[in-house]
């Protein structure tokens, strides 16, 4: 069912059977195949992906994602045929009054350059910038922190673990952590490990080599960024997402190899988020924080 119009151009919700014409669209403009990310978001309750279709034929995506008190905008794409048509402005104007109906009060996305300026006349400002840095498979397992023990998540770890990506993002990423949980995810904690040792960081991969990870302490963020490049298959490789204010994991990273390869601002629109920056080494998406 459409949501709204706008000069030929309709905003409706996202179904599964508008997937393929989705991965289509992101391919044809050079992207990879964004499908696994487009079924995670479809299984995410707090995720509300649009479409923009024109004559049956889909032209646009959009996502809002709700992290409490903080909404994501992202994955945002129109057809080139059909952009300077204002199709990219409406889509975002429906996500953010999707966002506000949801209670946030805080609204943030990350910008490509070509983007930034429409946002800034939507009234998002600057608040840091994102830089993606990339390294491939590690064959040997890296060795733990001093005092720490890094094992399998488990399920009687999640309350942890959602309190620390809280404390560290000032959102709560309680649903879309909880699906990555699903599959696989590690926790590093106090040695010897028993039930109940202090939790010091988490990795929770994501599709497309992201990794949503959060770690306090700075050793404990570079190896939770080496266990995840060794648990990933032999050919693949992983990011890692690293804001201004952590700069110090930045240069560090590319003093070990790593390469950067992308980053973007990311701007808000409402209050300034309390977020700890220094403790966040991963992403789960650009589209989703």
């Amino acid at each position: 069912m459409a949501i709204s119009r706008f000069e030929g151009f309709e905003l409706r919700d996202w179904t599964a059977a508008d997937v393929d014409a989705a991965v289509a669209l992101g391919l044809a403009q050079g992207w990879r195949d964004r499908r696994r990310f487009y079924e995670f978001v479809l299984r995410t309750s707090t995720c509300q992906p649009l479409t923009g279709v024109v004559d049956g034929r889909l032209v646009a995506t959009g996502l809002a994602t709700v992290n409490g008190p903080v909404g994501w905008l992202g994955a945002i794409v129109v057809d080139p045929e059909y952009r300077r048509r204002g199709f990219g402005r409406a889509m975002t104007e429906e996500l953010c009054r999707r966002l506000r109906a949801a209670g946030c009060v805080t609204l943030s996305l990350e910008s490509t350059d070509a983007g930034r300026p429409m946002y800034e006349g939507m009234g998002f400002r600057l608040m840091t910038h994102y830089h993606q840095l990339q390294a491939d498979h590690l064959a040997e397992r890296p060795v733990e922190p001093s005092g720490t023990r890094a094992r399998r998540l488990e399920s009687a770890d999640l309350p942890a673990v959602l309190e620390l990506d809280r404390l560290a993002t000032a959102e709560d990423r309680s649903v879309p952590l909880r699906v990555l949980a699903e599959g696989e995810g590690w926790v590093l904690e106090d040695a010897p490990g028993g039930r109940g040792a202090p939790l010091r960081g988490f990795l929770l991969p994501a599709e497309r080599a992201y990794g949503a990870i959060v770690a306090p302490r700075f050793e404990d963020g570079l190896y939770l960024l080496d266990l995840h490049r060794h648990v990933v298959p032999a050919e693949a490789h992983v990011r890692a997402g690293i804001p201004d204010e952590h700069g110090a994991a930045w240069r560090e990273l590319q003093a070990r190899g790593w390469q950067e390869t992308w980053q973007a601002p990311r701007m808000l629109r409402g209050p300034e988020v309390a977020w700890r920056a220094e403790w966040i080494w991963g992403q789960i998406n650009s589209a989703m924080g």
